[in-house]
């Protein structure tokens, strides 16, 4: 291949940051009737029962095109959005290739991350700023890529133009200045970089955009955020519009993003990055709080100690997790030391309750077949007897609070029609009571009165507001012990009579409590990284905490400086914060000003541009040129390609088109192609030609069996494959034509517990292929191979061993061969065998967390090394003889992230020889550079 086409194809790779990995494809029943609101603007696309949802959500839009573009641009392009309400993640996305939005409409429970507000409010301003911004960008050399390589090309640039951080921080930014929140208002979006500047945690500009594999670094979205209000601020509401215009057009055409700024500001990119985060830090200054003594030790790591609860006798039970560590429920025991009960399943959120020796929370159970439909069941852990049992099945089950004597158990139940109910179940998962929100609201974080006999919970309703409600579980009476305002409140625990909870207030999360005995509510206490689900120690009569720090969340004892303020009169619990100018140019909560709309619903056909030819790609290969044109529908649930091929040394020509579909519970796929003029030499002075056509038909079966501690996924594949030659001129007078079939069939199974951030692999997974392939007429031939690979843990815990195991067979009649894939020991050149057998050891280690970086271009997080040893042994079936190859050898793995945004592994082999080769010269010294396997 041209090295620098090939240099320029990876780099263009590299750059790809909005992929369409969110997508599931095929990912919801069959069964789902699909509804439409079809304007000038959006096409909003959702299944039929949540009306409502797709009427405010397009409501919305038009609003923010109609009044809220000038900071970005004012060009507008129609998009779709798809509305997902069968999974259980709080998530949406706009991606191009194809051009499309997803919102998935499950509202998170936790509201100090993302807000209070409605979530289909939150997402449609958060998710159509993208809209709006990839809209504006396809400009300049933007505009030319789009037209070279499609919607693929517009996605290249613009993310070789304009950085992560700034789509994501706009974004934020947009959501702040447009509701009564906002992440920019929440503490919990801003401790991460309060707390690295406080405690002196001066990392550089690279570490900061790239992350580390041992720090805990803040990601691109609060980045994002501080540097895009900072801009705002100081330069003014058109700075970023000016800013992100030049760079999407690559001017300069170098390092576009940091002269576009530098021209706008007058100053160097640095210096900016520098007076942005100068200028938070002078507001950030150490506050002088409660006094507090660290529970958990400090590690040269992140670790995460979340949600303590504390038994009779002292013991703090946990949820700990760490960059070594999955997640796991521990026992933090009064002298400091640990002991682990058991690890956690698979689950979205963090959040368990804990009385009476039982642990409960809710854990992820995916649908086998449709990937967006997904469960949430609630699973008991009994300490005294070690047992787990799951006591829900296919329930939409969150935020589970477990009764003081043991029997009962509140949950949050969401529905897909967007209703938010309290259901109490007890221990084996029947119902007892249940209390139906009303339209918008959301309850959250239930947990029973010290008797039992009542609900306290933080609730949310329509307009975003929140209130704690108390709720008699006789009557259903309810009372409102906090009336609802623009706050957020969550994690109520239950001390006798007193409940203590988080509370947002002037930039803290700070400690209150509601006092049964006198009705009133308190500010308890304050800490500058917050305080979470504090409860009291029995024994010491301590507050016992969760704060977050630059090294995660740790454990602590609120000692003294308690405030126990009462609170009569409540003042602006979230106001504006650091950006009094920029937070100013729009009124205060917008959305909820906005005259409700009617429009027009309409049945969507789910066949509705089928097709979709989003993006084309050409490529070349020495001696191939290609160009493929690639489709996807909306509601993907087909995939497409049209190709075209060139062969210059056979000067053949050749026409393809594959697709599949994933609409029905198995998916079919077809693909056929035609080439004509290929050649073949036949002797010095004579070459023949032949045209060949293929075609395949098959049906894929892919299958998530995820549960417990497990992702498990089973593919089953069959395939049928015809192919014909046909001969032309002379060759008609040597060989016949050939017209043969055969049947490919092939299982590929894996399955893997969760991984923590620094480990290599998972401490226990597995990867199997079976393949099998034959011909079905005419002719004789068939090929087994059966190959995998087996995950352990090493000696240390950051440590991986890998295990490869492969057995290949084919038939000895040598009137066709199939292509082989049997993975042949690292160093020598593959035979085909008619028996293969393969071992492989790997011993993975890391060397060096490095978390350094040149030039913004290319950022260095770890170097690790593979020793490994592979022994090969191949039998001819007509000899009877054995030939053996082993090699021993080591790999050093680089894991890099280019252009502050792309993450890339490669690096280099060296395979010692242990045996002759079959044919050809021994060298018994090998040296391989390995590609980055991830780029395409």
């Amino acid at each position: 291949m041209n090295r620098r086409l090939a240099g320029w194809c990876i780099a263009v790779m590299l750059l790809i940051s909005f992929s369409s990995t969110a997508q599931q494809f095929g990912g919801n029943p069959s069964s789902l009737k699909w509804k439409q609101i079809n304007t000038d603007t959006v096409r909003v696309i959702f299944p039929a029962g949540i009306e409502p949802t797709a009427n405010r959500v397009a409501t919305l839009i038009h609003d923010l095109q109609k009044n809220h573009f000038s900071t970005i641009g004012s060009t507008l392009r129609k998009i779709n959005i798809v509305l997902q309400n069968q999974n259980t993640l709080a998530n949406g996305y706009v991606g191009l290739a194809p051009w499309r939005s997803e919102f998935y409409l499950y509202p998170p429970q936790n509201s100090f991350e993302q807000g209070s507000i409605n979530w289909a409010d939150k997402l449609a301003i958060h998710e159509y700023r993208h809209v709006q911004q990839f809209s504006n960008f396809n400009v300049g050399l933007s505009k030319v890529a789009s037209i070279i390589l499609g919607q693929e090309g517009q996605a290249v640039a613009n993310s070789a133009s304009v950085p992560d951080y700034f789509f994501e921080g706009d974004a934020v930014f947009n959501e702040t200045i447009l509701t009564q929140q906002g992440r920019g208002r929440q503490p919990l979006f801003l401790n991460g970089y309060k707390t690295l500047f406080n405690q002196n945690k001066k990392y550089s500009y690279q570490k900061l955009r790239n992350g580390s594999f041992k720090n805990y670094v803040p990601d691109h979205y609060q980045l994002g955020y501080l540097l895009v209000g900072y801009g705002r601020e100081k330069y003014g509401g058109d700075f970023w519009r000016n800013v992100s215009q030049d760079a999407a057009r690559f001017k300069p055409l170098i390092y576009p993003w940091q002269g576009a700024v530098k021209k706008f500001t007058g100053i160097p990119y640095k210096q900016f990055v520098n007076d942005a985060l100068n200028y938070y830090q002078a507001q950030w200054k150490p506050e002088t709080n409660n006094e507090i003594t660290y529970i958990t030790p400090l590690k040269n790591y992140r670790s995460d100690y979340k949600y303590p609860i504390v038994s009779n006798d002292g013991t703090i039970i946990v949820l700990k997790s760490s960059y070594r560590q999955v997640p796991a429920f521990f026992k933090v025991l009064t002298n400091g030391l640990e002991e682990k009960i058991s690890t956690r399943d698979i689950a979205y959120e963090d959040y368990f309750s804990y009385a009476n020796d039982k642990i409960v929370y809710a854990t992820l159970k995916p649908d086998a077949r449709w990937g967006f439909k997904e469960y949430s069941d609630i699973k008991v852990i009994d300490i005294q007897t070690g047992t787990t049992k799951k006591i829900t099945s296919k329930e939409r089950f969150f935020s589970p609070a477990i009764s003081h004597n043991g029997q009962k158990i509140a949950v949050v139940e969401m529905k897909t029609s967007q209703l938010s109910n309290l259901i109490i179940i007890d221990t084996l998962g029947k119902r007892q009571f249940r209390m139906n929100g009303s339209a918008g609201m959301v309850y959250t974080f239930p947990v029973f009165s010290a008797n039992d006999s009542m609900i306290y919970t933080a609730v949310r309703n329509a307009k975003g507001d929140m209130a704690l409600l108390k709720i008699n579980l006789v009557n259903s009476k309810t009372i409102e012990v906090l009336p609802y305002d623009n706050r957020i409140i969550g994690y109520p625990v239950v001390n006798g009579d007193t409940v203590l909870f988080t509370s947002t207030y002037k930039g803290s999360d700070e400690l209150w409590a509601y006092v049964e005995k006198t009705r009133s509510v308190y500010r308890v206490a304050r800490q500058q990284g917050g305080l979470y689900h504090a409860t009291i120690n029995p024994l010491t009569k301590k507050i016992v905490a969760s704060t977050f720090t630059a090294d995660g969340y740790r454990l602590v004892n609120v000692e003294a400086n308690l405030k126990w303020q009462k609170l009569d009169a409540f003042a602006e619990s979230i106001p504006d914060l650091y950006l009094p100018k920029a937070l100013a140019a729009e009124p205060k909560d917008v959305i909820n000003s906005i005259p409700a709309r009617d429009f027009t619903i309409k049945n969507y056909r789910k066949g509705y541009r089928l097709f979709n030819f989003h993006s084309w790609r050409p490529y070349y290969d020495q001696p191939e040129f290609s160009f493929t044109v690639y489709g996807q529908n909306v509601l993907n649930t087909l995939q497409s390609e049209l190709a075209y091929a060139y062969n210059k040394n056979e000067g053949s020509n050749k026409l393809g088109l594959n697709f599949i579909y994933g609409g029905w519970y198995l998916q079919p796929s077809m693909g056929a192609s035609k080439t004509w003029n290929r050649t073949i030499k036949y002797n010095r002075d004579t070459t023949l030609f032949y045209n060949e056509t293929e075609a395949n038909a098959g049906l894929r079966l892919p299958l998530n069996l995820s549960a417990g501690t497990h992702y498990t996924f089973l593919n089953v594949y069959s395939n049928i494959y015809t192919k014909r030659v046909q001969l032309n001129g002379i060759a008609k007078k040597i060989y016949q034509d050939q017209n043969f079939n055969y049947l490919q069939q092939r299982v590929t199974f894996s399955s893997q517990t969760q991984k923590a951030v620094q480990h290599i692999y998972p401490h226990w997974a597995q990867n199997v292929l079976l393949q099998y392939r034959n011909i079905i007429n005419k002719y004789t031939a068939n090929q087994f191979l059966a190959s995998g690979n087996f995950y352990l843990p090493g000696i240390h815990t950051n440590h991986s061993i890998v295990i490869n195991a492969a057995y290949a067979r084919r038939d000895t009649a040598n009137q066709y061969y199939f292509s082989n894939n049997f993975p042949f020991s690292r160093g020598y050149n593959s035979i085909d065998f008619p028996r293969m057998w393969r071992f492989g050891f790997n011993y993975h280690i890391p060397l060096w967390y490095a978390d350094m970086g040149v030039a913004n271009i290319v950022y260095l997080k770890r170097v690790r090394a593979n020793a490994f040893y592979d022994y090969t042994q191949t039998k001819s079936l007509r000899s009877g003889t054995k030939f053996f190859f082993s090699t021993i050898g080591t790999e050093i793995f680089f894991d890099t992230r280019w252009w502050n945004q792309q993450s890339v592994t490669f690096g280099f082999r060296y395979s010692r020889l242990q045996n002759k080769e079959y044919r050809g010269v021994t060298k018994p010294n090998q040296w391989e550079f390995l590609l980055p396997v991830n780029l395409f």
